[in-house]
């Protein structure tokens, strides 16, 4: 029994102490407001719920001798994410309403800095629809870039198998630390971004992929999420790992990078502030889990005859 409590600490990665913290922490955030909302006692279950399960479920997941068990157990978290960014619907009006929401501050630091505010002005100046659909493209594939990176990780030849789950291991580290970090500021910190506060939707037509952003945002979007970028920081992230893992594909893994950074400001989603933002978090989260993040640990051999 104390051999399998051993591994199964040991097999707890700081991923899951981040996630349990983060969701005892965020269900607790509606009591400690001035306005609490209606019936927080239900989500407080959840998350309770949930952290329980995170605590027990992946480390053991991660002991498993199938390999699909195994990698759900790393990579579990990601899945969660969509549940974080519902729920900023509530926890982004804990501390501030809309009309007290920090983009004002944004704009005049924007104005300050590129004496326009680009958000607005680039799509004005070019008002070109095959421009308006390449930049809606990028920004969904927002959605795909850490899958196909999780492919290239998981199917590379430069890597030995052992070395392969690594890497997979330091990218949801990366992965994991910065959407957290993303939505405990979102919290704290709302900024609702050009196109909800303001400016409204860009005005240029487009074709597939500007309707399905459209849908997505008409259905899903949450006011509050825009400083950092988490489209920027959390693309920051499987772009530097697939760049490291499949030299191969950087000039494609670039591109679409760059573009995906570009749409955000181009489309009104977020400020070049947060695009700024974005990008400084990614990189001091790739710092952090490269210099001080957990190493291997090694599971602890059983005594002989026992």
């Amino acid at each position: 029994m104390r051999l399998r409590l051993a591994r199964l600490t040991l097999q707890r990665r700081d991923l899951d102490r981040w996630a349990v913290i983060y969701l005892i922490a965020s269900g607790l955030y509606p009591f400690i407001s001035r306005q609490p909302p209606s019936g927080p006692w239900p989500r407080l279950a959840l998350h309770a719920g949930l952290a329980l399960a995170i605590w027990f479920l992946p480390p053991l997941a991660r002991g498993s001798r199938l390999g699909a068990v195994r990698l759900m157990g790393e990579i579990y978290l990601p899945f969660i994410f969509p549940l974080f960014y519902s729920e900023m619907e509530q926890l982004g009006l804990v501390f501030y309403d809309f009309a007290h929401s920090l983009d004002p501050w944004f704009i005049e630091l924007e104005e300050k800095l590129f004496g326009v505010q680009l958000s607005l002005v680039w799509s004005q100046r070019w008002p070109w629809p095959w421009l308006h659909e390449l930049f809606e493209f990028a920004y969904f594939s927002y959605y795909l870039f850490s899958a196909l990176v999780l492919v290239l990780i998981m199917t590379s030849r430069r890597l030995a198998p052992p070395e392969r789950w690594t890497a997979l291991r330091a990218f949801m580290r990366d992965l994991s630390a910065t959407m957290l970090v993303c939505y405990t500021l979102y919290t704290f910190f709302p900024v609702w971004g050009p196109k909800y506060f303001r400016a409204g939707p860009v005005t240029v037509d487009g074709w597939i992929f500007t309707r399905i952003m459209r849908h997505i945002h008409e259905h899903g979007a949450i006011l509050g999420a825009a400083f950092p970028s988490s489209h920027v920081a959390a693309t920051l992230i499987p772009w530097w790992h697939g760049w490291k893992i499949a030299p191969r594909s950087r000039p494609w893994l670039t591109t679409l990078f760059v573009l995906l950074a570009a749409a955000t400001v181009y489309c009104r989603y977020h400020y070049v502030v947060d695009v700024i933002g974005g990008l400084l978090l990614g990189a001091l989260i790739l710092w952090l889990g490269e210099n001080c993040g957990e190493r291997e640990p090694r599971l602890p051999r059983p005594r002989a005859g026992g």
